[in-house]
C-alpha cells in the first residue's frame, strides 16, 4: 500500500480520505438521533471528528496504532503482528505501536493465582 509517489505508488492523500469518511459517518450518526436533545448532545461531542478538542487527530497513523493494539488484544502472536504491520523490528511493533490499557493491567493482576 504505497501511499506516495516517492514510495513508488499513487498519491492517495489518505488524510483527506479519512476526513471525508469521518465527516460522512458523523453526519449519518447525528441524523440517527431519536430526540432533539440527543441530536444536540451528538453534535456537541467529538465522536467521529477528524480532530478533537484536545487537538488529537484520527489520521492514517493512528489507525496503525489501533490496528496493532487490537491485534495484541486478540492475542495474535507478536511475530504475526510484526509481519502484518510490516515493521522491521519486533520492538517497534510491541513497544511503540501496541498500547496496553489500565484495565488490562488490572485483569492481569486479578488473574494471578491465589497464594493461600
Amino acid at each position: 500500500f504505497p501511499v506516495s509517489e516517492r514510495a513508488g505508488g499513487v498519491e492517495r492523500k489518505t488524510s483527506k480520505m479519512i476526513q471525508f469518511d469521518l465527516t460522512s459517518a458523523r453526519t449519518f450518526w447525528i441524523a440517527e438521533s431519536k430526540t432533539p436533545e440527543e441530536e444536540t448532545k451528538r453534535t456537541n461531542s467529538d465522536f467521529l471528528t477528524y480532530k478533537n478538542r484536545k487537538g488529537k487527530f484520527a489520521d492514517f497513523h493512528c489507525l496503525r496504532h489501533t490496528f496493532i493494539t487490537n491485534l495484541g488484544k486478540a492475542k495474535v502472536p507478536p511475530r504475526i503482528a510484526q509481519s502484518l504491520a510490516r515493521h522491521s523490528t519486533l520492538d517497534l511493533t510491541l513497544n511503540i505501536y501496541n498500547h496496553i490499557e489500565q484495565e488490562e493491567h488490572t485483569n492481569a493482576i486479578n488473574n494471578l493465582p491465589d497464594w493461600q
